[in-house]
């Protein structure tokens, strides 16, 4: 166990990497394609106070007459915040919140979904691509050695721990057969359920803001949290 200071991380992503249904069917152009998949990440230094927040909101929410009997809240599975499935007042109140919670770091890299590039590059497999974008997004992000770094991903699909690892080790450029170099970076990594991490609604919601920009040309949600982003970056921006 490292006794440097740490910062965390935390990823998240919306649309996917998907370019073909089952028996190869070419899904580019067809009703419910996602054209953009953006995955997105917050750090802070404060973990602790970050869950906080996020739980106090969501025990908030439950015990208010005004929103706990609303069906999504009420399910007996469980309610996390998740801006696609949240009522529509709720998701107005989690960016009212946002926009008066400090202590955190968003950075956002959009992958425009080419056909070209995905068979050229990605080799026509979702997982390279959606790792690839992950590289990008994680690079010149740790380059600091007196902290360690606590990387936690969303679970979802074909996220597996291999891949998590092979992406981060590009991002920092490291040959792991050089002892000396896989030694200057500090981090581990852990794969993650959202309804078991406060943290990823943060970065959920500021995800789903660049989205709803990008696919509904609806800028409010993006503008009103502008500050909380470093940095946002399009890849394969050609058509």
């Amino acid at each position: 166990m490292t006794n440097l200071p740490k910062k965390y991380i935390f990823i998240d992503e919306s649309g996917d990497p998907t370019f073909y249904g089952s028996g190869k069917k070419l899904l580019v152009g067809t009703e419910g394609f996602q054209p953009y998949l953006i995955i997105g990440m917050i750090e802070t230094l404060n973990r602790k106070a970050l869950r906080k927040s996020v739980l106090d909101f969501m025990e908030a929410i439950k015990t208010d007459v005004m929103f706990n009997s609303i069906p999504s809240v009420a399910t007996s599975k469980g309610w996390y915040v998740h801006a696609r499935g949240d009522h529509p007042e709720i998701r107005l109140k989690f960016f009212e919140f946002l926009r008066q919670l400090d202590g955190f770091k968003v950075h956002v890299t959009i992958a425009r979904k080419n056909l070209s590039i995905f068979n050229r590059k990605h080799n026509n497999n979702p997982s390279e691509f959606y790792f690839d974008v992950l590289r990008h997004l994680l690079a010149d992000k740790m380059t600091d050695s007196s902290i360690h770094y606590q990387l936690f991903l969303s679970q979802r699909g074909n996220n597996s721990m291999n891949r998590f690892e092979e992406a981060v080790t590009k991002a920092l450029k490291i040959d792991k057969s050089k002892v000396n170099l896989s030694s200057k970076i500090n981090y581990s990594l852990e794969i993650v359920p959202s309804d078991d991490t406060p943290e990823l609604s943060i970065i959920d919601y500021m995800i789903w803001a660049v989205q709803r920009k990008l696919l509904k040309g609806e800028a409010r949600f993006f503008e009103a949290l502008k500050d909380k982003y470093g940095t946002v970056v399009e890849l394969y921006p050609e058509t």
